[in-house]
C-alpha cells in the first residue's frame, strides 16, 4: 500500500516522464512537490525496492516509472500519448491535461459527476470553475461541467458534468450529400428560390465551368426580395467566401471547422473540385444513430 508521500511522488514522476520521456531528476521531482531532494532520494530507494520505479545512477541518471507505478495510479502506460486538453472558459489551461475519465453514479436521474485524472497540478483549478475537457483522440468525448470537488494527493477532480458528447469518428465522405444541388452564376432570384425549396434545402453553392465561385442561402434571397432586387443575379447575391473541407477529412475536423469560421454547412471538395456537402444537420444525425 502506498504512503501518501509515495504516490504523490509517483504521480509527479508520471507526469514529468509522460511529457519528457526521459530519465527524470530526483531534484526536479523535488522542486515540483516543493519537498527536499533528500526525502525524495529516500522514498525512491522504497519504490524501486518495491520495483514501482527504475533508477539509474550517476551524474546524468535519474528514474522512469515502472508498469506497476502505472497500475497503482491506476493509469495506463501510453507509448505516444495524446495531449487531453482542459479548458476554463476560452482559455486552453497550461500544464494540465486529463489522463482519465471515469463515471460516476450513471444511475441518478438527477445528476451526473465525473472524476477526472489529471497530469499537472489540480492546485491550479478550483471549485466552481466551469471547464471544458477534450477531445479525447479516439471517441472525441468532450465533456463540460462544474467542478464541485478536489482531491489533490490523487490528483482528480470531481466535476459536475453540464454535457458529455462524442463526435463521430469516420470521415467527412461517410455523411456527407454526395448529390451536389448548385446554382449556376446566371441564375435569377426566383430560378435560386425555386431550386432551394425543390430541394428541401436553405442554401447552395455557386458553381462556374466545375469551379466553386461562391455559395448563396435562403437570406441572401429573403434579402434580396425585401430590398427589390428582383432582377438580382446569383452572382449578384453569393457570398465568395466559401468555406471548404476535403472529403477525406475526419469529422471533428469538420466540427472544428465550422465552429471556426461560424458556418452551419461546408462544401466537400476532391482536390479543387466540388463533390458535395456537409452540414450541422448532417453530423447530428449521425451522432444520434
Amino acid at each position: 500500500m502506498l504512503q501518501p508521500t509515495q504516490r504523490e511522488i509517483l504521480e509527479v514522476l508520471v507526469e514529468i516522464y509522460e511529457q519528457d520521456k526521459k530519465l527524470v531528476r530526483g531534484e526536479k521531482i523535488a522542486k515540483a512537490l516543493d519537498k527536499s531532494s533528500g526525502t525524495v532520494r529516500n522514498q525512491m530507494q522504497t519504490l524501486r525496492a518495491l520495483n514501482y520505479v527504475e533508477g539509474v545512477p550517476g551524474p546524468r541518471g535519474g528514474y522512469i516509472p515502472e508498469m506497476k507505478a502505472y497500475e497503482a495510479l491506476g493509469l495506463s502506460a501510453v507509448k505516444n500519448p495524446a495531449i487531453v486538453p482542459i479548458y476554463r472558459g476560452e482559455e486552453k489551461m497550461d500544464g494540465i491535461y486529463a489522463q482519465k475519465i471515469t463515471f460516476n453514479k450513471i444511475t441518478d436521474p438527477e445528476s451526473c459527476s465525473v472524476i477526472i485524472s489529471i497530469l499537472g497540478d489540480t492546485r491550479k483549478i478550483d471549485d466552481g470553475d466551469e471547464i471544458v475537457i477534450g477531445p479525447t483522440p479516439i471517441n472525441h468525448v468532450i465533456v463540460c461541467g462544474t467542478v464541485i470537488g478536489r482531491d489533490d494527493t490523487k490528483r482528480e477532480i470531481l466535476l459536475d458534468a453540464r454535457s458529455i458528447t462524442s463526435i463521430p469518428k469516420g470521415k467527412v465522405s461517410s455523411i456527407s450529400t454526395k448529390k451536389l444541388v448548385s446554382l449556376t452564376p446566371s441564375m435569377s432570384v426566383q430560378e435560386c428560390s425555386k431550386l432551394l425549396v425543390e430541394n428541401h434545402i436553405n442554401g447552395a453553392p455557386i458553381i462556374d465551368d466545375e469551379k466553386l465561385v461562391g455559395i448563396l442561402t435562403e437570406s441572401e434571397i429573403v434579402n434580396a426580395i425585401s430590398e427589390g432586387k428582383r432582377t438580382a443575379r446569383a452572382r449578384d447575391l453569393g457570398i465568395g467566401d466559401v468555406y471548404t473541407i476535403e472529403e477525406d477529412a475526419e469529422i471533428i475536423t469538420c466540427v472544428n471547422r465550422m465552429q471556426k469560421y461560424d458556418v452551419g454547412r461546408l462544401i466537400v471538395t476532391r482536390g479543387n473540385n466540388p463533390v458535395g456537402i456537409i452540414t450541422r444537420t448532417d453530423i447530428l444525425l449521425r451522432m444520434i444513430k
